[in-house]
């Protein structure tokens, strides 16, 4: 089943000022060339990942941990029984660490009421799918056998939004316990961008440039080409997985690839509903912005309502 919601209100006037500070601030620089990109990339590699803020840790519990060698943060609440578990893979282009705007989204998925497990994986260029994936599996796997009658949501932006397709369907093919649901947030679905509205969609994209994410996708994709199902999930199938929501925005160039798995849903039979919101830009729900947090209740009721805790 194909459902498609658009949200067509207009961009508060907050946001817009903050777009006006993207642009001045050149955010998008980041991704402008492989050289610029790797260079950056590995310049924010060696501060490292931002561990959970103090407001994070005042008013939540939080757990460090390490799960299959990876740096791993649990947090819930300090008052509520969680009754599920979401697996956040952040995202970042593969190449940049988790930032301190996470931690925003995920004091809000707490409240579902709901563990949020938020993974430190490698990044690439040292590390590639081939590497990562396993260690992102034996998480779900601890998870699953630490709380066996909690479900378990995949949840992740950007790179880590097609990182929780490819671990939907790697552990439908391995028979292994399926998640309540997979929720991707600007997934980066194709990593060659070859879709040719993307190139239109660029000047109007105030995080992302096509030179520096192909780059990107190349090394995340290691010896495999980045067209690989394992790199960009919309060239694999997703039959029998279970119910899929994407969250997209207008002003990114990741969304054309939104339009081909439609297409692929229609053809595998997958439930997957798409949750369109044309005035936003790469990854809002993280920022301090009106819509960011509107969006981010809203994916705490969505988690509620795929794993049965209502």
């Amino acid at each position: 089943m194909i459902r498609w919601d658009t949200d067509r209100r207009s961009m508060s006037l907050y946001t817009r000022a903050y777009l006006v500070g993207m642009r001045l601030r050149r955010d998008k620089q980041a991704f402008e060339g492989a050289e610029h990109t790797l260079s950056n990339a590995r310049e924010l590699q060696r501060h490292g990942d931002s561990a959970p803020t103090r407001l994070t840790r005042l008013l939540f519990r939080v757990e460090d941990d390490e799960v299959a060698g990876m740096v791993v943060w649990k947090v819930r609440s300090r008052l509520r029984r969680p009754k599920a578990s979401v697996i956040y893979v952040h995202g970042g282009g593969y190449v940049h660490p988790l930032t301190a705007d996470y931690w925003r989204l995920v004091r809000a998925l707490t409240m579902s009421p709901a563990e949020v497990i938020v993974l430190a994986y490698p990044l690439a260029p040292d590390a590639t799918i081939d590497d990562v994936l396993p260690p992102l599996l034996d998480v779900h796997t601890a998870t699953v056998r630490a709380h066996p009658g909690r479900s378990v949501v995949l949840m992740g932006d950007s790179a880590g939004g097609a990182l929780v397709l490819t671990m939907g369907r790697r552990l439908r093919d391995l028979e292994q316990p399926a998640p309540a649901a997979v929720v991707a947030l600007s997934p980066w679905l194709d990593a060659t961008l070859a879709d040719p509205e993307v190139g239109d969609l660029e000047p109007t994209d105030p995080m992302l440039a096509e030179s520096g994410l192909r780059a990107a996708g190349r090394w995340w994709a290691g010896f495999r080409s980045p067209d690989d199902p394992l790199v960009s999930p919309v060239n694999g199938s997703l039959e029998g997985l279970p119910r899929v929501d994407v969250y997209i925005g207008d002003r990114d160039i990741l969304r054309p690839a939104v339009d081909t798995l439609v297409e692929l849903a229609k053809r595998d039979g997958a439930d997957l509903h798409v949750h369109e919101v044309p005035a936003m830009f790469h990854v809002w729900m993280t920022r301090a912005i009106p819509e960011g947090r509107r969006t981010r209740h809203e994916l705490a009721r969505l988690v509620r309502r795929r794993a049965g805790s209502i």
